[in-house]
């Protein structure tokens, strides 16, 4: 924009210049040819550089009238009542939170104890499965097998068809009587 305002004196002066009639003395003699080639380029130049300087004007007011329109839309301050509002929503919002905390903590707690019965129950069956794998019948020099250590979501039927073997025939050989007292990290011996 700068630029074009530098130009405007030198655009005024050639529109003057260019513009009516110029009495020119008996005197003088017409323009050289060549310097009428330089007026027509001067007066398309000029005739581009309004063009252009219109186009500008025509931004530089829809630009105007966007920040107006910008500024009409959002208020410059919050009333009074929009912020006691707000304020309520956030003091609304800041109970709920602390609701949710609570019930978090509460949750965290009966998972807690939830947990703590169950491993309590399972430590209590462990040593008898594993007392009763220690009393199994033993297991002749000659009898060949591996040993597989119980893993998380295992059962004994799932074992047992793993290896090819008959549930019952693990039970006799490890000496369980219930086929769900096997428990996760227990050694149960699967003969050949």
């Amino acid at each position: 924009m700068n630029k074009y305002l530098r130009l405007l004196p030198v655009v005024a002066g050639l529109s003057l210049a260019g513009a009516g009639c110029v009495a020119v003395p008996a005197t003088e003699a017409l323009p050289p040819p060549a310097s009428q080639a330089d007026m027509g380029y001067l007066r398309e130049e000029l005739r581009r550089l309004n063009a252009r300087l219109d186009a500008s004007e025509a931004e530089l007011g829809r630009v105007q009238e966007d920040i107006v329109a910008a500024r009409s839309g959002q208020p410059d301050m919050a009333s009074a009542t929009q912020v006691a509002s707000m304020q309520t929503q956030l003091d609304d919002l800041q109970r709920q939170i602390r609701a949710l905390d609570s019930a978090r903590v509460q949750d965290k707690k009966e998972i807690y104890d939830d947990i703590s019965k169950k491993i309590a129950t399972l430590l209590k069956s462990a040593p008898a499965s594993s007392g009763a794998s220690r009393a199994a019948k033993p297991r002749s020099g000659s009898q060949t097998g591996i040993e597989h250590v119980v893993q998380p979501g295992e059962t004994l039927s799932k074992i047992a068809v793993a290896y090819g073997k008959k549930m019952q025939a693990l039970m006799e050989e490890n000496g369980l009587k219930n086929a769900d007292s096997i428990y996760v990290g227990q050694k149960l011996f699967i003969p050949d």
